[in-house]
């Protein structure tokens, strides 16, 4: 359930750009940072968070990747401005590609088949979640406005209860 959030917010805003464009009176190029801004920080975030994963626990990258997943992504969903959007989408990347380390490495610390179900089921709905962004944002542009689109990501807060077991976290 953690990784939905993260996946779908990567397509999900691409169909909201025309009207993030209009509403905040900038031009429709201009805005294509918010989708770079959250790749690019998600990309860097990885490795950072496999070193930092030698020295903290996966369940320690994982709070300080939802965190920031969620500050980002609710201060991208509020901002004023192209600037403070796109300083939250940075700041949700960052958080986003901490999470998906993090939730590979609490996987692998299971044993035998359970690691083998869990990265399954990890890939599947990734998989499923990235590929059902465009068509989930289209529908939440629509319903509820492009606000709420980026700030997605936020509905991974209730979802990463820890359901760790000594040594897998």
């Amino acid at each position: 359930m953690l990784v939905l959030p993260m996946y779908v917010a990567l397509g999900a805003p691409s169909v909201a750009l025309p009207a993030i464009g209009r509403s905040l009176a900038v031009p429709f190029g201009a805005t294509a940072w918010i989708l770079a801004a959250w790749s690019l920080t998600s990309a860097l975030a990885m490795p950072v968070a496999g070193r930092l994963l030698v020295r903290r626990s996966p369940f320690e990258v994982l709070v300080a990747g939802v965190v920031a997943l969620a500050a980002g992504s609710a201060l991208a969903g509020a901002g004023p401005t192209l600037s403070v959007v796109t300083v939250g989408r940075l700041i949700g990347g960052a958080g986003a590609g901490a999470t998906v380390i993090a939730v590979f490495a609490a996987a692998t610390a299971l044993p035998g088949r359970q690691r083998i179900r869990a990265l399954g089921i990890i890939a599947a709905a990734g998989a499923t979640a990235s590929g059902c962004g465009t068509l989930v944002g289209g529908a939440v542009t629509a319903w509820l406005g492009w606000r709420a689109v980026l700030a997605i990501p936020v509905l991974a807060l209730p979802s990463w209860r820890p359901h760790c077991r000594a040594g897998a976290c």
